[in-house]
């Protein structure tokens, strides 16, 4: 056992301890707090400077000037907040010629290699504001990081370049991304559409991997870039089924007189799901030819199946619409369930659940 001075001399020390490390989170609190206080401080002083800008045209140097004032990470976080919430993706650019060789800005940016995540995330936060083509290696760097934070802000980074490499780079990588990691990634795309058509027109081969496929299928869809969807309207008959289920999705967002018939093949597939997405589009597309194949649906099998299709004689409207209130009174009983589901709806209820 233990004697009771190496005991109390034991507990001593653990008090000492404890205390330190009490010490020490009292003091990075007052640290965080005081960080924030100047952020807050940089961003209500800088705001109306840039509002002036925005709306008076006062000169874009007015703003460089306010933001020499403050400590870098508050003239930098109070920049971005403002940035995203204020600034257009043109004027962005005229800010980011104006920024770019600061001094604090390039001591920010000196961290694009360092060892700590967070500092490696300011610096994609900031390209995000003032990259330039100067900055496309590192970029590339920062979508490549081992810590998933720092690739999700270099996406906005890489999105005010049109550099080829860097587009390439992210279509190569979407197939490896998580759904709402992807979506993230084609709202960055979206601000170069034409760039990216031509980067995935040659991807849409017979032989591209399934999984890669797909995803490009859906950046095509998400983009809406015709010449894209055209590819996209190839593979309606792809022997895969999830191939056929990402394409029928996309086609609601390709507006063309030979994408209903496309869809329309796609509504009587032996794979519900692929049924389901081709009811939805052409909801979408408000095909009113689609009427007679879609009050069909609406007696599908699958449940879904039938719930799209009857949300879509609801979007389509007019004699669609007569169609669903007549499946209401007819003697199939899963139909007349859905039909009466739907057909109390309000419009814009119809408009949001045909979205989901």
């Amino acid at each position: 056992m233990l004697s009771l001075p190496i005991l109390l001399f034991s507990l001593k020390v653990q008090a000492v301890l404890v205390g330190i490390f009490l010490l020490a989170l009292a003091v990075l609190r007052r640290r965080i707090e005081s960080r924030m206080l100047k952020v807050e401080a940089a961003a209500r002083a800088l705001e109306p400077v840039l509002n002036d800008w925005l709306v008076l045209d006062t000169g874009v140097e007015r703003v460089v000037e306010a933001l020499r004032r403050f400590p870098p990470h508050a003239a930098f976080r109070g920049l971005a907040r403002l940035v995203t919430r204020l600034v257009t993706f043109e004027q962005q650019q005229a800010l980011a010629r104006a920024l770019r060789h600061e001094p604090w800005v390039q001591g920010i940016l000196r961290g694009g290699r360092s060892r700590f995540w967070w500092r490696r995330f300011d610096v994609a936060r900031l390209l995000s504001v003032v990259g330039g083509e100067e900055d496309v290696e590192l970029i590339r760097s920062l979508l490549s990081d081992r810590n998933p934070a720092v690739r999700l802000v270099a996406f906005d980074a890489a999105a005010r370049l049109s550099g080829p490499q860097l587009i390439e780079g992210a279509l190569d990588d979407l197939p490896t991304r998580l759904d709402a990691v992807q979506a993230y990634q084609f709202a960055a795309l979206a601000r170069h559409p034409r760039q990216v058509a031509e980067a995935l027109l040659p991807r849409f081969t017979s032989d591209a991997p399934v999984p890669a496929l797909i995803a490009w299928i859906d950046a095509a869809g998400a983009l809406a870039v015709p010449e894209a969807l055209r590819r996209v309207r190839d593979f309606a008959s792809h022997p895969q089924p999830e191939v056929r289920v990402h394409v029928a999705r996309a086609l609601r967002r390709l507006v063309e007189p030979d994408t209903p018939g496309v869809l329309l093949v796609l509504l009587t597939d032996h794979d519900w799901r692929v049924r389901g997405q081709a009811a939805r589009a052409l909801g979408a597309l408000r095909v009113m030819n689609a009427t007679d194949a879609l009050a069909s649906a609406v007696r599908d099998p699958a449940w879904w199946v039938r719930y799209r299709s009857a949300l879509a004689l609801a979007q389509v409207g007019g004699v669609a619409r007569s169609a669903l209130l007549a499946i209401t009174t007819g003697d199939d009983p899963m139909a007349r369930d859905m039909s009466r589901l739907v057909a109390g709806l309000s419009p814009a209820a119809v408009v949001e659940m045909s979205e989901v």
